[in-house]
């Protein structure tokens, strides 16, 4: 799922991303990266599940959490 908040006043244009994975070694994982849409600047995050369905609930709890704080849906 990938989120934008843009909000002029305060001068914030930013991006966040949230992937459900398998990695290398078969574990689950939630990717979070985000970002500003202004600048270079990017980090992530790489949280280990033992699960598909405890990583696919970890990625909404986040996705939710941010679109509480103002983010939204971004457009393809």
């Amino acid at each position: 799922m990938r989120l934008v908040r843009v909000d002029p006043e305060k001068r914030m244009d930013r991006w966040y991303a949230v992937f459900v994975f398998r990695d290398l070694f078969g574990t689950w994982a939630v990717a979070c990266l985000w970002g500003s849409r202004r600048t270079a600047y990017q980090r992530q995050r790489l949280i280990p599940c033992a699960t598909g369905a405890e990583a696919r609930a970890l990625a909404e709890r986040i996705a939710r959490r941010k679109m509480r704080r103002g983010y939204r849906e971004a457009e393809r």
